[in-house]
Order: C-alpha cells, then sequence, then structure tokens
C-alpha cells in the first residue's frame, strides 16, 4: 500500500515543477526526508535544501512508492483507473459514487433514435416498461449528445422519480416531456455527487435543466440552488386556483412546513432582497438574474399558507403539472 498522502504528493509536484532550492520543512517534508533521505537540512529545521539531482531521486522514489509520476500527476479520475497505476486507488477525486447518475428516458422519445443506440431488447426494456438506468456520467452525457435532448427533468424523491411518467401534464409541459431524460437528484444509495458532476458537465450542451421537486420550502430551495435550473415543475392549480389547492384533503402539511425553518428563512430573505431595489448585500441575487415575479409570488403564497405539498400527493391527487420560469434574463 502506498504511504504517501495526496497533500505530499502535490507538495512534491509543485516544489520539482518549480525547481525550487529549498522548502519549508514542514511535518509532510519531515515525513519524506525521514523516509528518503533526500535534501539537506539547513541545520535550524526551518528549511529543506533539494538540488535537481534531489529532484530526480524525489521523483523517482514516488513512483516506486505509490506508482505516480509527481510531474504529471491527476487526481481527476475514478477509482478504477488509478487502481491501473497505483495501489491506493483512493488518490482518485471521483470515487464510485461521483461517477454514476440514475435516469430514465422519456416513452416518447423515437424508437429510431434508441434503435440506433441499443438491440431490441433494450428498447423495449427502456419505452415498454420504464426502466431506470444506472449510467456513467460520461456515458449518460455522450447519451445526451447522441439522442439530440433538449430537456433534463430532475426529481427530489426517489419514489416520484420511479413514477415520473405517470403524472399528468399539461399540454405545454407535455411538450418538454417527449423528449426530455429524467434524473434522480441523488439521497442514500445514490450520491449526489453523481448528479452534481453530470450536470457540471452538462453545462456546455445548452440543455434546459428542469426541477421537480415537494411544494415546500426545502424544494424550491433545491430548484433555486440547482447548478443551471432555470424552471420548476408545480401544481397547475398553485398558480391558477391556490385555495382550492389548499382546499383539496389531505393535500398540505403545515407541520412539515415549520420543520423546514431554515429553508423558509433562505425563501423568505431571497422574497426580500427581490423587492428591496437594493441588492448590493444580497447573497441570493445576481446583477445578470432577475426572479420571475410569478416565481416570487408563489414563494410569498408558499409563507402565507404554510404550504408543504408532496411530489407523492400531487400523483395520488392527479394534478395537473405545469412549468413555471424561476427566472428570466434583464
Amino acid at each position: 500500500m502506498a504511504s504517501l498522502s495526496k497533500r505530499q504528493l502535490q507538495l512534491m509536484e509543485h516544489a520539482a515543477k518549480q525547481r525550487l532550492p529549498r522548502v519549508k520543512f514542514t511535518a509532510d517534508w519531515k515525513k519524506l526526508y525521514q523516509l528518503w533521505q533526500i535534501g539537506e537540512t539547513d541545520g535550524t529545521d526551518k528549511y529543506l535544501y533539494l538540488t535537481a539531482n534531489d529532484y530526480v531521486l524525489l521523483r523517482n522514489m514516488a513512483q516506486i512508492d505509490s506508482g505516480l509520476d509527481i510531474l504529471a500527476l491527476d487526481f481527476d479520475v475514478p477509482r478504477q483507473q488509478m487502481s491501473q497505476l497505483s495501489t491506493n486507488e483512493k488518490y482518485a477525486n471521483i470515487s464510485p459514487e461521483a461517477d454514476y447518475v440514475l435516469i430514465k428516458l422519456a416513452p416518447n422519445l423515437s424508437q429510431d433514435q434508441v434503435t440506433d443506440l441499443a438491440p431490441d431488447a433494450v428498447v423495449d426494456l427502456l419505452s415498454v416498461h420504464n426502466c431506470s438506468l444506472r449510467l456513467k456520467v460520461d456515458s449518460a452525457i455522450a447519451l445526451c449528445q447522441r439522442l439530440n435532448l433538449t430537456n433534463l427533468i430532475v426529481v427530489e424523491n426517489l419514489d416520484s422519480f420511479d413514477h415520473f411518467f405517470a403524472n399528468l401534464f399539461t399540454s405545454e409541459l407535455q411538450a418538454f416531456i417527449n423528449n426530455c431524460m429524467v434524473l434522480y437528484r441523488g439521497s442514500h444509495d445514490y450520491s449526489p455527487a453523481g448528479r452534481k458532476r453530470f450536470l457540471h458537465l452538462l453545462e456546455s450542451l445548452n440543455i434546459n435543466v428542469i426541477g421537480f421537486t415537494d411544494l415546500d420550502p426545502a424544494g424550491l430551495m433545491i430548484a433555486n440552488t440547482l447548478e443551471s435550473c432555470c424552471s420548476i415543475i408545480v401544481p397547475q392549480l398553485a398558480l391558477a386556483s391556490p385555495d382550492k389547492l389548499l382546499a383539496l384533503a389531505q393535500i398540505n402539511s403545515t407541520d412539515d412546513f415549520h420543520k423546514q425553518h431554515k429553508q423558509w428563512a433562505y425563501l423568505n430573505n431571497l422574497y426580500r432582497d427581490a423587492h428591496s431595489g437594493d441588492k448590493s448585500d444580497s447573497q441570493f441575487s445576481a446583477s445578470s438574474v432577475i426572479y420571475n415575479p410569478q416565481w416570487l409570488a408563489l414563494v410569498q403564497w408558499l409563507g402565507q399558507h404554510c404550504v408543504s405539498i408532496k411530489q407523492q400527493h400531487m400523483l395520488a391527487k392527479s394534478m395537473s403539472l405545469t412549468l413555471l420560469n424561476i427566472h428570466c434574463s434583464e
């Protein structure tokens, strides 16, 4: 097992690439000196002096110990790839859970498109049985490109992800649904790390990112902070007839709303700052973003009536779901 830490390798990389004549004799350098006796101390244990020959020795010893070249370090790889180079696969920055996402494709995607990528049995699983796929992030990105997808819907809860296409959508929203990939946001057995990496890589593909969350403070906060998310799926009644929505039996949990006081504080501050006219000190506003007044009105209504409506209830009550933009360009 490699005895060097990632930090120690990075310290050697920095010094070797810069050809520093001396380095501060820190705890990490002291350990390296004890291991290999490379370099000369200044007698006061403040600095370690290194020559060109010392750097050649450091490079060789580090490669023997770790399997890695300190002049060509690359930790941004999956563990499986790192294991081909080093006995310490945990050097890899991309942990196993950060290399996979859980996705599914819209049933209405053209079968011709999918057939080009997979055998008939796989097409049947995707389009008829509505199966989910656990894909490597890079593979999911490639699939978006090959299918020319325009919309990605990120779902907060796993069971709502599983039953996403059973929801009722407005005709406007259905147009987005027909050409979309659905992504589970991640939690518990499915780490959010893969979703974060996927969304980061997706930025260059010009794909609409849409959030589908609970209609509560936590859900709206998730949608507003989700990378590249520009809109959110909400019950149509929340916008057209909010009183009718709250009149439905067994639909709203005010107790759950009050458990989300931190998330509500975030939204309340956002709403206040958006109406203050002074955004200079706001941590929620950006000069290039204007929040949609309809979305801000939804935030205000949520707080006034202590609303917490779950995705599962939206499906159980056969609510018509629609699309709401979170913000718009100036």
